[in-house]
């Protein structure tokens, strides 16, 4: 049981044993390799407040509403829509295209996912071979793949008459990538603060926190910066945090050894906030290694469900900011189909895909062990198909 500081009384540990396929994701980032750390001394007032309630909104099932005006989804009967995720073997995108799925048996269109190991070049070869089975729409899922990639191929595809459109690549307050008709985008931002709020709560404005930062996607370092502004906004003096940035290359090599430093060299650290789950499985055994089992914390985003069953099974991993990523591959059909039917798409590409904070005290609606897609109700469901004029 955790106390309301954050600390938790010892209970038996079952086995877990957990290995994503981040291997294969790392290689698809195109950015820089240099880690960079910052520290900081967060200065705001202590508004335990206004993170208690952050957080107490976001426990439950949130409603939703669809974004956009009803259209007759079944004219996109018989249309191809092709998929590029960022990486074959990403159980994350791999989740979206089942969602994306789902919806094309339901409408009847046929759906092609291009399979690639995250290289630059198999992007290219698909972007090149849709154009030329003359699929009627593109879609690109994961925070790293995009046009900027393949401008050339991207151009070409416009010029087609193929619309391109991406998932999940920049936050909902940025801008959509060039050589896009239209996106799918994402609270990369909203999430951050969230865990900030968490760390700021169990701590009562006492953190002292090592965050693990990717700030070479395309989004950059958005996140990286909204929880550095949470932070400074609502905790006190008494905040200090630490940012590095570990590419995504580096990170089965990288993340461990660095928690287990500061861990062991900072005996005051009471949180490692990694930004996405899936470091979550370097995270906690440089935790161990550096000795801090049972005082340092592990706070994250994303839902993973394998990361999700660390809350059910031990007492490091406390939090996790979750989303639906069916719910993402529903709204990526969404987009795709109103434009392959004439209607105007979500201009701004934002479906309010709602975050839910899960801890002990939720975790288990996840299911047991948590599955993609379950614990943030059907409310979201019935809102599309209502909205397509379909029937579940």
């Amino acid at each position: 049981m955790r106390s309301r500081t954050g600390t938790c009384a010892p209970r038996r540990r079952r086995a877990f044993t957990f290995v994503l396929l981040v291997a294969a994701l790392a290689a698809s980032c195109g950015g820089a390799g240099r880690n960079e750390t910052a520290r900081s001394t967060a200065k705001g007032a202590c508004d335990l407040a206004y993170v208690t309630k952050q957080i107490d909104d976001h426990r439950g099932i949130a409603d939703w509403t669809y974004p956009g005006d009803p259209f007759d989804a079944k004219k996109a009967t018989g249309k191809t829509v092709f998929s590029i995720q960022e990486n074959s073997t990403n159980p994350f995108t791999n989740t979206v295209v089942a969602g994306m799925k789902d919806v094309a048996d339901k409408i009847g269109i046929t759906l092609v996912d291009y399979p690639n190991q995250g290289q630059h070049t198999q992007w290219i070869q698909g972007i090149e071979q849709a154009i030329s089975r003359k699929v009627d729409a593109i879609v690109l899922s994961g925070g790293t793949i995009g046009p900027i990639y393949f401008k050339e191929q991207a151009a070409a595809a416009e010029r087609a008459g193929i619309p391109i459109i991406t998932v999940v690549d920049r936050d909902r307050t940025q801008s959509a990538q060039p050589n896009t008709a239209v996106r799918v985008s994402q609270p990369y931002a909203e999430a951050a603060q969230l865990d900030a709020d968490w760390i700021i709560k169990q701590t009562a404005c006492d953190a002292n926190v090592l965050v693990i930062t990717t700030n070479e996607v395309i989004a950059g370092d958005i996140n990286s910066k909204a929880a550095q502004d949470e932070f400074a906004k609502h905790c006190s003096g008494g905040c200090k945090t630490r940012f590095v940035n570990v590419p995504l290359s580096q990170w089965a090599t990288k993340v461990g050894t660095t928690v287990q430093t500061e861990v062991s060299s900072n005996q005051d650290l009471n949180y490692v906030f990694p930004l996405y789950d899936p470091m979550t499985q370097f995270v906690v055994p440089g935790i161990q290694l550096g000795g801090g089992i049972t005082r340092v914390k592990v706070a994250t985003y994303n839902g993973t469900p394998g990361i999700l069953r660390m809350i059910q099974t031990g007492d490091t991993v406390e939090m996790i900011v979750g989303e639906n990523e069916t719910h993402l591959g529903y709204a990526a059909m969404d987009q795709a189909m109103r434009l392959m039917t004439g209607v105007d798409p979500i201009a701004d590409g934002d479906y309010g895909i709602p975050l839910r904070v899960f801890d002990d005290s939720n975790v288990d609606e996840t299911g047991v062990p948590p599955k993609y897609g379950v614990g943030y109700g059907d409310q979201w469901r019935i809102g599309f198909l209502e909205a397509w004029g379909l029937s579940g």
